[in-house]
């Protein structure tokens, strides 16, 4: 199984899916970027996403989580999908983690990249799985890793770069 990112050149996130765009809730960026799955094994009832920061870890002391979704039955999603929704469900991103003032409503889907240090490494991860999620919009990551044992027929990552505002 392949994801690929809509929207990165040469390794890098394009500008509109972070801080250097010009789509915010507040300062949280809230474009996000489409991408592709291929390959998906036989036997995929849905598909499950994670978008985050392990670059974070020296500034928040843990990885920033971006967007996480699941029960997603198609093998993509278009640009700016976490807005306009989907047949998908979406959980809470790191915006709600007390390093910023957004409540668990507002930090539902994608908020995308405004590393405040330097240039960040970015990691998108795409998990086949066997049976749809007992998941509602806004659940937390740690109850999508629980929900999502013994269900992964395969997984695959893709990576992308983001800097500061200049």
């Amino acid at each position: 199984m392949e994801v690929r990112i809509l929207g990165v050149e040469n390794g890098i996130l394009d500008d509109r899916f972070g801080c250097r765009g010009s789509e915010f809730r507040e300062d949280m960026p809230t474009r996000s970027f489409g991408f592709l799955v291929e390959d998906v094994p036989p036997g995929t009832v849905c598909l499950a996403g994670i978008f985050d920061d392990p670059d974070s870890v020296p500034v928040s002391g843990f990885f920033w989580i971006h967007w996480c979704f699941a029960n997603l039955r198609e093998h993509g999603m278009k640009e700016n999908a976490s807005l306009k929704g989907g047949d998908f469900v979406q959980g809470t991103n790191s915006w709600h983690s007390g390093l910023s003032d957004f409540t668990r409503k507002e930090a539902l889907g994608y908020g995308g990249p405004a590393p405040p240090d330097r240039e960040h490494e970015y990691r998108f991860r795409i998990f086949a799985l066997s049976s749809v999620l007992d998941l509602s919009d806004g659940f937390y990551l740690n109850e999508l890793m629980k929900k999502i044992r013994g269900k992964v027929l395969a997984h695959a990552s893709a990576y992308a770069m983001y800097s500061p505002r200049v």
